[in-house]
């Protein structure tokens, strides 16, 4: 009995202790289609010691300055190109390298373009109007999609990422709106409203599918200009060398959750690993 008893004490000390080293690591994600980390990371990691908490933001804004000002420890929502361009407007507030790092590559989500008036980018027509978004990585996707189908023409000696203002030819004269990306969606059944460019989180969360696009932005893995529109997981500079947020980079990267890209988000979420 008294071997029973001991044996029950240290398996309660065990416990406690793995319970009490256990870290919680709180991860900024934007919208509800964050199945890879409920559904698989979350179960997958607590095994391992690792609380993830999930923290949900609505729009692009608020999980980079969360993130900078420690209120999340990582965040998994944002590509290498929208990262940087956030580090370069906001080095004077943080200080030049005390911005954010990448500690992993996530996903390729695609910029895609709906209508609920065409089934073709050849039934657009003069004086439609066009949603793009109004953050300036994704806003220059979108109009050189634009430019690639022809609709518009951009300057040539752009220098940096292109704006409606670089716009040097619109021979449709398309009103091209630029809205805050959460907003497009809600947007789409307004009558004025011809086409809308979203990317596959808002795009699922609006109702729209993949296959309902009516064009998507080619990627090419092989294509190193491309580089930048690979969604990446993020932290503070200073913690990009963190064991516990290395191993976390590493879990996302599994058949499990690549799984839940090809079978809940076909098209929309493409691994990038």
């Amino acid at each position: 009995m008294k071997k029973l008893i001991c044996t029950l004490i240290a398996l309660s000390l065990l416990f406690t202790v793995a319970f009490a080293s256990a870290e919680t690591v709180k991860v900024g994600v934007v919208g509800a289609t964050n199945e890879q980390w409920t559904d698989v990371l979350v179960p997958m990691l607590a095994n391992e010691g690792i609380e993830i908490e999930i923290v949900y933001f609505s729009d692009y804004v608020m999980p980079n300055i969360a993130l900078a000002e420690g209120d999340v420890d990582m965040n998994a929502f944002q590509h290498y190109n929208f990262m940087n361009n956030w580090n370069a407007e906001n080095a004077a507030s943080y200080g030049t390298g005390k911005g954010l790092a990448a500690i992993g590559e996530t996903l390729i989500a695609p910029l895609s373009l709906y209508s609920n008036v065409y089934k073709s980018v050849d039934e657009i027509k003069k004086g439609d109007t066009i949603l793009v978004m109004n953050d300036v990585v994704n806003e220059a996707r979108a109009l050189q999609m634009l430019a690639q189908m022809g609709l518009v023409k951009l300057d040539e000696n752009l220098t940096s990422y292109a704006t409606v203002l670089d716009i040097v030819e619109n021979p449709l004269e398309l009103n091209i709106i630029e809205l805050d990306a959460a907003m497009i969606g809600s947007q789409m059944d307004d009558s004025s409203v011809a086409c809308g460019f979203m990317n596959g989180q808002y795009a699922t969360q609006a109702g729209y599918a993949h296959e309902d696009a009516i064009a998507v932005e080619a990627f090419d893995p092989d294509n190193p200009g491309q580089k930048g529109i690979i969604n990446i997981i993020a932290v503070k500079a200073e913690d990009a060398e963190n064991p516990v947020y290395l191993r976390i980079a590493e879990a996302y990267q599994c058949d499990e959750v690549a799984n839940i890209f090809y079978t809940l988000y076909p098209g929309s979420f493409v691994p990038a690993w």
